[in-house]
This record gives structure tokens, C-alpha cells and sequence, in this order.
């Protein structure tokens, strides 16, 4: 007690210590903002930041989940990304084996009156083109006439049930298909409203499959189409496009397999294994209404095979043009398979990304990239994430 005393009295009788002390006391709340009082406000905010962060993880998941099951049935659109296309069924861990039910047609839709003289001015046009070689008919492909998703009556998985005939050839399924094309908009929306219902078989000549590529080294493949092909001239399309043919039916059945191989060799040099076909997956069926076209839309992850398939050995096999339709590819693209890095090519080249392949690119995410949410992330207009880095 005498020592506070004895301080406080010689506090009193000498003005330098009195003021120090008034200094310090007078300032011990703004030291305490300014140390202290930082670190729990700091603290705060960390906390605010993080239920924030929780709140729009949650919320983003959720929109992964509406951006995803929103697109059966209706024209496409994920975030940014908008497309031509109609999707019929998408199945984000890809169809069964035997998820292709095949009924086998004889005869292949005659054309209807409304269209005769279109298309016969058409159809001239075109024997013209492929009497020049600048066409060619190549192997006889698949026509789809009827096509709806059904269910297995046993083990309840999803099956795509399809009616097809062997198409009349190139140069007629060209001919309808311009025909189409130059239809007044009110006619083509009315034909492509419900295609599963309402399509036109005539205008169906073909039934395609295509597939995005996964390399070995993680790049998603890109391909910038020559100038000397007769659809698509100079625009982007995601990995391998294949139309599929007569000798893509074994035992009455369409082997989807088969033509996604066989496009993975001709175009890329990609000479699956029987026991590598498994990195296959079919994910989804889509029309193409800028075309009044149906394709399967899948994938092949190639990761699980090591060097085997790396973007190099595939673009040092297609630029010493060892693959066969390598004539096709003006360049390859391999973008790292990493939804920021494919959505920033997507939609930096929307004006040329073809309709189907833009589905393509997102739907291979959606299925094989590891978190949903961060590819909802990456083409999402409709959250605010500046916050989170």
C-alpha cells in the first residue's frame, strides 16, 4: 500500500512522469484497437467470410444439380453456355452396356408432297457436287425414324429405344437436310418442338455419336475442322464426331462402341484395346436443330492408361498425318481438363464452337471431372463468387 502511495505522489510532484503516465492510460484504448481489438475484428470477418463461403458452396452444389437436370427435355443452356440442341435424356454416370434397343427397318421414309420440289432441285445440286469429288458417299449410314427412352422391364436401368433403316445415302440425307434448312422458321419450329413426338423421319438421316476425348495427361481435345469438309468448314468441335453405319449393326443390334472406336482411330490414332473399350461412356441423347439431326453425346477418359495416349503421341500422330481422315483437322486444341480452363475456351469462342460440341465439352465435365459444383462454377451467370477466390 506504501509503495502506490509513494508512486502516486511522485507521479503528482514531477510533470514528466505525469504526463508519461497520462500518455499511456489516455492510450491504452487505442493500443487496444489497434493490437487486440485488430485480431478479434480480423477474426470476425474470417468467421463471416467462412458461413458466407458455406452458404454459397451449398447454394452452388444445389445449382450444379439445377444446371444439370434441367436440360432433359428443353434447348440447352448451362450458366454461359447456351446451344441449338434439344436434349432427349442425359445420364450423368453414362448408360448400361445394352442401353440401345434396336428395331430394324426395311424401307426408309418417302419424301412428303410439301417437300417434293425442294427437294429435287436439291438433290441435283448436290450429284453435282459429288460428281466433281467434291463429296463423296462413303460407307452406307444409319437413318433414325422413331427413337424414345424407356426402362428396362427387369433391372429398371434407362434404354433408348430407336427405330432405324440404312439411309438413302449422302447425297440424299444433304439434300433433305437443306431442305430442311431452308424452311420458314415457323415450319422448323413446329417440326422440332417435340422432336421425340414431332420430328419429321424424312428430314432424320442420320444417327451420330460423339465423343469427348480425355487424354492420358489431362487435356480435353479440341479440333479446328479444315476448309476441304463439307459440314462445319473452320469451326470447333470437342473430340471425335462419327456418323454411324451399317457396319455398325452386329446381331440385329447398333453397336455404339464400335463407331466411337472407329472415330477415335480414323481421326486421332486412338487404337483402343478390346479391354480399354470400358473408358467409352455414353451419357446422353440430343437432336441437333440447326440440322434436324439425333447423336448419342459420350466420352473416353484415357487417364487410367499412363503415357499410352498423352496429347503428344496423339498430335505427333495426327500432324504426320497417320490417321486416317487426319485431312479433316486443321488443328488440335488441347485444353487442360480443368473447368475454368475449358469454359474460358468455350465461351471465348462461342461464335465458332459447333452447336453439339459445346454439350459435348460440358457434359463430359459434368460426368468425369471430379467436383460438380466447381464446373458450375466455372460457367455459372447467376452467382456472385467474386468473393471467394
Amino acid at each position: 500500500m506504501d509503495f502506490f502511495i509513494e508512486l502516486v505522489d511522485l507521479i503528482s510532484n514531477h510533470p514528466l512522469w505525469s504526463f508519461s503516465t497520462a500518455l499511456v492510460i489516455g492510450g491504452l484504448p487505442y493500443l487496444f484497437k489497434y493490437t487486440v481489438g485488430v485480431y478479434i475484428s480480423e477474426k470476425v470477418k474470417e468467421y463471416r467470410k467462412s458461413q458466407i463461403d458455406n452458404k454459397k458452396l451449398k447454394s452452388l452444389i444445389a445449382h450444379s444439380e439445377e444446371l444439370r437436370g434441367s436440360q432433359e427435355g428443353k434447348l440447352f443452356s448451362f450458366g454461359r453456355a447456351k446451344a441449338s440442341i434439344y436434349v432427349l435424356d442425359y445420364s450423368i454416370q453414362g448408360y448400361s452396356k445394352d442401353f440401345l434397343i434396336t428395331k430394324l427397318l426395311n424401307s426408309v421414309p418417302d419424301c412428303p408432297n410439301q417437300y417434293r420440289a425442294e427437294f429435287e432441285k436439291q438433290l441435283k445440286y448436290w450429284n453435282e457436287k459429288k460428281n466433281r469429288g467434291e463429296i463423296f458417299e462413303g460407307t452406307p449410314k444409319i437413318a433414325l425414324s422413331k427413337i424414345s427412352v424407356g426402362r428396362s422391364p427387369v433391372s429398371e436401368k434407362k434404354q433408348i429405344q430407336i427405330s432405324i433403316c440404312q439411309s438413302s445415302g449422302y447425297v440424299h440425307q444433304r439434300a433433305a437436310t437443306s431442305v430442311f434448312r431452308n424452311l420458314d422458321h415457323r415450319d422448323i419450329e413446329r417440326i422440332i418442338n417435340e422432336p421425340s413426338h414431332t420430328m419429321e423421319p424424312f428430314f432424320s438421316n442420320s444417327f451420330g455419336i460423339l465423343i469427348g476425348i480425355i487424354t492420358g495427361d489431362n487435356k480435353l481435345i479440341f479440333v479446328e475442322r479444315g476448309k476441304g469438309t463439307a459440314v462445319n468448314e473452320s469451326r470447333i468441335v470437342c473430340g471425335a464426331v462419327e456418323g454411324m453405319t451399317i457396319d455398325d449393326i452386329s446381331n440385329s443390334k447398333l453397336d455404339t462402341s464400335k463407331a466411337a472406336s472407329r472415330a477415335l482411330s480414323e481421326e486421332f490414332g486412338i487404337n483402343l484395346e478390346p479391354n480399354e473399350l470400358s473408358s467409352i461412356k455414353v451419357v446422353s441423347c440430343v437432336f441437333n436443330c440447326d440440322f434436324h439431326e439425333w447423336n448419342l453425346i459420350g466420352y473416353v477418359d484415357l487417364r487410367d492408361y499412363g503415357d499410352k495416349y498423352i496429347s503428344a503421341h496423339i498430335h505427333d500422330y495426327n500432324t504426320t498425318a497417320k490417321a486416317y481422315d487426319s485431312w479433316e483437322i486443321n488443328e488440335l486444341i488441347f485444353i487442360d481438363f480443368i473447368p475454368q480452363k475449358v469454359a474460358g475456351y468455350l465461351l471465348s469462342h462461342d461464335d465458332r464452337v459447333v452447336n453439339y460440341s459445346m454439350v459435348t465439352a460440358i457434359y463430359t465435365l459434368l460426368s468425369a471431372y471430379s467436383d460438380r459444383a466447381e464446373v458450375a462454377r466455372a460457367f455459372s451467370s447467376n452467382i456472385d463468387l467474386t468473393s471467394t477466390g
